[in-house]
């Protein structure tokens, strides 16, 4: 937008002209927009409304037009006797007798009736029946024999004649179609009763015919071959019994001297031996009574008794030289014995081995024999259960007999059924609202207004200077002087600002400039700046608050913490009496205030020539800090632990100019800018 500056001929001072159109007053330009306002609101309410109402009169309409639809209903109780299961109720084949109720065979029956009864079905009787098809819907009840039937049409004394009509038709349809059923099955029946005789008796002469060509008996244990098999191995079984007694004898025969046994020879079994014994018992009896009787001394001197002791040593040799003769008659006996069990043992097996085949051969015929008997078995089986079936079919009279009681006869309906003309009208009427809505945002769509564009106007307003210093102005390009910024006379919308960019962050060779101009104080006050402080944690440092040991500056405040200082930082300040002075301070003792910092960096700058000059601020010392820490890659969330607090404006600010690089950590950068580690040189 053009803005001109005027200079009166007089020589007075120059003023602003604004474009012709800017504080015009014409009341044709001012009321275009509230027209436009409100014609299109009559744009809208006109759509609205046209479209809502076409769609509520043709909805409401189709409402009413339509026919008033009647519902009857009534209750059966249909029992089927399954023909092969003596009248049983709800047979299997229940759910395939109730397909009748809607078949065409009946509703053609149920058609004629109703006709004979005065209320004829309009249409061919083929266009009857498929009528009464689609009106009848058949419910059975789960888990009994009762089926509800329910009549939906338009004419209310129709639906109830058909649903008294048809149980009727249905007793009759089912009694015949029952009682040819029950013919059909003990026709099947008894045919297939003669069928398994005619099998039966095939199969038992075939079991009959391989018996007498096996030359088998009605037992298994009356075979020749079995029998025989059967005996020889009783008999190989005892001869074992004997082969094993029989070694065990002549084991204990030849173990018996070496484990202190008299060899299992007894005086029983030997009478020689057993006189000798006989005799060497009554002498050492004799002995024994003349012991009693004499001394040793005696006994050793009498000729009588020596004799005796003489013969009964001898007697004891001979006993036991007939014991070892004894023994090895009874070894060489037994040896015999097992010799002669060990052969019998070796015939029955080889008359077993010879007989196997021949009892093979039986065992197989036996196992043919007992599968022909179990196919005649389970045949004898079938044929019984088939007879008793014929039986029961023949005995029952009733089978052809089914019952259909009505429970619940219909009546004719008094109220319609549907539609419900009430809830399809408030459902109408939403849809109706919905429509007209979506037709008047579609119009809205295809009739947004062009941009606004500025036209010229004959209206001229002059402005003072005065009034540029109370309202808004800007540098004019061409002149130099100051002109007023107005806006245009059609409003355009305002966008919302954004985060205000920092100032310019010093360079290194203006900072080294500025501290070295920098007397004292201010020189440790740049410094502080430069290190991040604000001005509240710089009025607030304290001569204890510096570590010359270590080099570390201590920040009090809510964001405390410990920083690294340059080594000539400390020069800067003037000896305190106490450890707890302030560091900086005025004449009288009290703290600097905000507008004292500001002033010492003013005049700092202007002496060091910085193009800021007297603009510069404590926070733009700061952002010089935060600019630098920032450019060697910190994390931006760990500038407060170093920088103390920061608004969320400023911090997107340095984001907008970050360029995204990786992030570092705190112990990876260097936080003393190189103009600051440099002890400044005072110009």
């Amino acid at each position: 937008m053009p803005i001109r500056t005027v200079r009166p001929a007089d020589g007075t001072e120059a003023m602003n002209v604004l474009p012709p159109h800017i504080g015009s007053t014409d009341p044709g330009r001012d009321g275009e927009p509230a027209r436009a306002v409100r014609r299109g609101n009559r744009r809208r309410l006109v759509v609205f409304a046209a479209v809502f109402m076409l769609s509520l009169l043709a909805g409401q309409a189709w409402n009413f037009s339509r026919a008033d639809e009647y519902r009857a209903s009534s209750r059966l109780q249909v029992n089927v006797p399954d023909a092969a299961g003596a009248g049983a109720a709800a047979s299997a084949a229940y759910g395939t007798h109730l397909q009748i109720l809607d078949s065409r065979p009946l509703l053609e029956n149920v058609a004629r009736r109703m006709a004979e009864a005065g209320l004829p079905l309009p249409g061919t009787p083929e266009e009857a029946v498929a009528h009464l098809q689609a009106m009848l819907e058949v419910q059975p009840v789960a888990g009994t024999d009762v089926v509800q039937l329910v009549a939906t049409g338009e004419v209310p004394a129709r639906l109830a004649g058909m649903l008294n009509t048809i149980p009727d038709v249905l007793r009759t349809e089912l009694l015949a179609r029952q009682a040819g059923d029950a013919d059909a099955q003990l026709s099947g029946a008894q045919q297939e009763l003669l069928k398994l005789e005619a099998v039966a008796a095939q199969r038992r002469a075939a079991l009959d015919q391989f018996r007498l060509n096996a030359g088998l008996l009605a037992e298994r244990d009356e075979n020749e071959a079995v029998a025989r098999s059967k005996g020889l191995s009783n008999s190989l079984n005892v001869a074992v019994e004997k082969e094993a007694a029989a070694e065990a004898k002549l084991q204990s025969l030849l173990e018996g001297p070496a484990s202190g046994r008299a060899g299992g020879v007894q005086a029983r079994d030997d009478p020689t031996l057993a006189a000798m014994e006989v005799r060497a018992s009554q002498m050492r009896e004799e002995l024994r009574e003349m012991e009693r009787s004499y001394t040793p001394e005696f006994m050793a001197m009498d000729p009588r008794a020596r004799a005796a002791a003489t013969r009964l040593a001898e007697l004891e040799r001979q006993i036991a030289q007939q014991r070892v003769v004894g023994r090895q008659a009874a070894i060489q006996a037994a040896e015999d014995e097992l010799a002669n069990a060990r052969a019998l043992v070796e015939r029955l097996r080889g008359q077993l081995a010879a007989a196997r085949p021949v009892l093979q051969g039986a065992s197989a015929r036996f196992a043919r024999a007992k599968l022909l008997e179990d196919d005649l078995a389970q045949v004898e089986a079938t044929r019984r259960e088939t007879l008793a079936r014929v039986e029961l079919l023949q005995a029952d009279e009733r089978r052809r007999v089914p019952t259909v009681a009505v429970l619940e006869a219909a009546v004719v309906p008094t109220a319609p059924y549907r539609p419900q003309r009430a809830r399809d009208g408030l459902w109408i009427l939403a849809a109706s609202v919905a429509l007209a809505l979506f037709a008047t945002g579609l119009v809205e769509v295809f009739n947004r207004p062009p941009p606004p564009t500025s036209q010229p106007s004959s209206t001229t307003l002059v402005l003072t200077p005065g009034w540029g210093a109370r309202g808004p102005a800007l540098p004019d390009e061409a002149s130099g002087e100051r002109s007023l910024l107005v806006n245009d006379a059609t409003p355009t919308p305002r966008a919302l600002p954004g985060p205000a960019a920092p100032p310019q962050p010093l360079t290194q060779a203006e900072v080294a400039a500025l501290l070295a101009v920098a007397p004292g104080p201010a020189r440790f006050v740049c410094a502080a700046f430069l290190m991040g402080l604000t001005a509240q944690e710089v009025t607030a440092l304290r001569h204890s608050d510096i570590d010359s040991s270590a080099l570390q500056l201590r920040v009090p405040g809510a964001w405390a913490r410990c920083l690294p200082m340059p080594a000539w930082l400390e020069s800067t300040l003037p000896e305190a009496a106490e450890g707890d002075a302030l560091l900086l301070h005025d004449a009288s003792g009290a703290a600097l205030s905000e507008a004292d910092l500001q002033a010492l960096v003013a005049l700092a700058s202007v002496d060091a020539g910085l193009p800021q000059s007297a603009s510069l601020t404590p926070e733009t010392l700061r952002d010089t800090c935060i600019d630098w820490l920032l450019g060697q890659g910190l994390r931006f969330s760990e500038l407060p632990a170093l920088v103390g607090r920061l608004d969320a404006d400023r911090v997107a600010a340095f984001a907008m100019r970050s360029d995204g690089g990786v992030r570092r950590k705190a112990d990876e950068i260097v936080f003393l800018m190189p103009a600051l580690r440099l002890e400044p040189t005072s110009a």
